[in-house]
């Protein structure tokens, strides 16, 4: 039963994949047919039911045939011309290989039908030229047709494995991530862990307790069945939230960040550490001190997206900073959302502004 369902799935599949080309065949079918009738039996064809439906039959059963060996031989042909610029030498092929096949066809379908005169169908030299003449141009027709089908399906290739390749360079990206834990940020915490272990043994421990939560949660989303999931705002939330405590235990008052989620939204997803990444992107970028703070505040909008913005007060460096872990986290969510999603960037009023989508499911 189950290879029956199988047989079945993979027919029914290999007509969606070549719908259109079942389409072009059923419209040939449907134009030649009733023309080859009237060529050979004349008003009769169709003012006798039993010529119209008996000899369609017979001519469907030569045409057909005709199509698969048409059809077997035609694949043969790309394999001894398959670059594209050889487009001539396989129309040129093809046509050559219809011709003689539908030419034979033909003549055995009208020596048979005057063998045994079916119909009354009588042999007419006119009428066998006429065809014939009418198959030399069907062959060309379908030659270029042929050549279409290849070229469309040729396109199909190649489209399907650039966007492998594509899912491939992202997929590799989203790993690269994953498997880098910022050792710049974890010396700064171990650095401002040290100082408080001496100044503040009871915020050291709270420092502690939340540095091993933003841990945890790291070692947790990097995981290797981890690698294409989402996560849930409500989780990201209480992750960022233990970083947060880190950043203001390492800048002090230098740094504001506010939340502003509402409930009703917290059941949303969105990729693992976006919003480490937005919160690591602005105070890369930005000025963060005690006369000059840095204000972040993450917050859902009313059409159920989450907004990241903060004051720009841009950095003045040497070199300037690049925009790697922001086009990162753009490659992620295309990865993860499938093109879903689309991150929002702008710069208005003094702020830089992100937008996220996040998906409910």
């Amino acid at each position: 039963m189950n290879r029956r369902f199988g047989l079945i799935e993979k027919y029914s599949d290999s007509l969606r994949r070549n719908r259109l080309h079942y389409i072009v065949l059923s419209g040939l079918l449907l134009c030649l047919i009733p023309a080859w009738g009237f060529a050979l039996w004349g008003n009769r064809y169709f003012s006798d039911p039993a010529v119209l439906v008996g000899g369609s039959l017979l001519n469907l059963l030569f045409c057909l045939t005709a199509y698969l060996l048409n059809l077997s031989g035609s694949r043969l042909v790309p394999t001894i011309y398959p670059d594209t610029h050889q487009s001539i030498h396989r129309v040129a092929v093809w046509f050559g290989l219809y011709v003689v096949v539908n030419v034979f066809l033909l003549s055995v379908s009208l020596a048979l039908y005057h063998w045994l005169h079916i119909f009354g169908y009588q042999f007419q030299k006119f009428i066998a030229s006429w065809l014939a003449l009418s198959l030399l141009g069907g062959s060309l027709l379908t030659a270029g047709l042929t050549e279409l089908f290849f070229a469309f399906e040729q396109w199909k290739t190649n489209q399907h494995e650039l966007q492998q390749l594509e899912h491939k360079q992202l997929q590799t990206e989203l790993e690269i991530v994953k498997q880098q834990v910022n050792p710049h940020f974890l010396f700064n915490c171990l650095n401002s862990l040290s100082v408080l272990i001496y100044e503040s043994p009871d915020v050291a421990e709270k420092f502690v307790d939340e540095m091993s939560q933003v841990y945890r949660y790291l070692l947790q989303v990097n995981a290797p069945e981890k690698e294409e999931s989402l996560v849930t705002l409500e989780s990201e939330v209480r992750f960022i939230k233990s970083y947060i405590y880190l950043l203001k235990t390492r800048f002090e008052s230098g740094i504001h960040v506010q939340l502003q989620i509402a409930d009703v939204y917290i059941s949303g997803q969105l990729a693992p550490l976006a919003l480490q990444s937005l919160l690591d992107n602005a105070i890369r970028h930005n000025i963060v001190s005690t006369s000059t703070p840095l204000r972040i505040t993450i917050k859902t909008t009313p059409t159920g997206q989450l907004e990241v913005f903060n004051n720009i007060q841009k950095r003045v460096v040497g070199i300037p900073f690049g925009n790697a872990g922001l086009a990162t986290l753009m490659s992620r969510y295309k990865l993860l959302f499938n093109q879903a999603g689309t991150i929002q960037v702008r710069e208005e009023g003094g702020f830089f502004i992100v937008t996220l989508p996040l998906v409910y499911t």
